[in-house]
């Protein structure tokens, strides 16, 4: 089933602080709706997520990393769920976004996104190589989030998480810097698979893409943090 991401042009940063007033418009709107909804948010590394708990209208991500707005399990069923994919593209533009992607959307329902601006994108389609660490690289998101690139295409997003003990594997000096200047605990990343990957990675694969920018990402995360140090 296709993807689609609907590009959008927002006139101010991600609103991180806005999330729970976004919450609370969307119980709103699905209360006047008649759903009788409460929206919950789980709070993860780097992005949150919207749980409205019924079938048909699916999940909402909020990728801060990403500025992205991920629409998961929306069925176009009638006019209350046409309205709701208006709501939220209406509030991403609010929150900050650069796009509203839909997941595991209808082939029947592409000429409604088409209307709201939406873009069909290709299925990820598999890597059929040994990652190249070479070919590996680090950028910065969006404060201290980073994303891993292979062939300059988005892969993974890192968000740097306090660990109870250190990853096997060398422990570099920027790593250790940085431990000490955030007080001693051991430093490590959660990954997740950006939105935008073209590729469907494997384990082995995904394992070397973290093994091969570990490097990369702390030298990269310890500027970041000497910078913001500086301000």
């Amino acid at each position: 089933m296709p993807w689609i991401e609907i590009a959008l042009s927002p006139r101010s940063e991600w609103n991180e602080d806005g999330l729970e007033d976004w919450a609370l418009a969307l119980g709103a709107f699905l209360t006047e709706k008649g759903t009788g909804l409460n929206p919950q948010i789980q709070m993860l590394p780097g992005y949150n997520v919207v749980q409205l708990g019924e079938s048909g209208v699916g999940d909402i991500t909020l990728s801060s990393a990403e500025r992205l707005v991920i629409l998961d399990g929306l069925s176009l069923k009638g006019t209350m769920e046409c309205d709701f994919a208006r709501f939220v593209v209406r509030f991403a533009l609010q929150m900050g976004a650069v796009g509203v992607c839909v997941s595991n959307a209808a082939s029947s329902e592409k000429s409604f996104w088409r209307k709201l601006g939406g873009v069909v994108q290709p299925d990820p389609v598999s890597l059929e190589e040994p990652i190249c660490r070479e070919k590996v690289g680090v950028k910065q998101l969006a404060k201290f989030s980073l994303l891993v690139t292979y062939k300059d295409e988005p892969v993974l997003c890192l968000e740097p998480i306090a660990c109870n003990a250190h990853a096997p594997g060398l422990i570099s000096l920027a790593q250790r810097r940085l431990e000490k200047m955030l007080g001693g605990s051991p430093i490590g990343f959660a990954s997740r698979v950006a939105v935008r990957c073209p590729w469907n990675i494997t384990r082995l694969q995904w394992a070397d893409l973290l093994s091969f920018s570990r490097l990369q990402a702390f030298d990269l995360l310890e500027n970041i943090v000497n910078n913001c140090q500086r301000m």
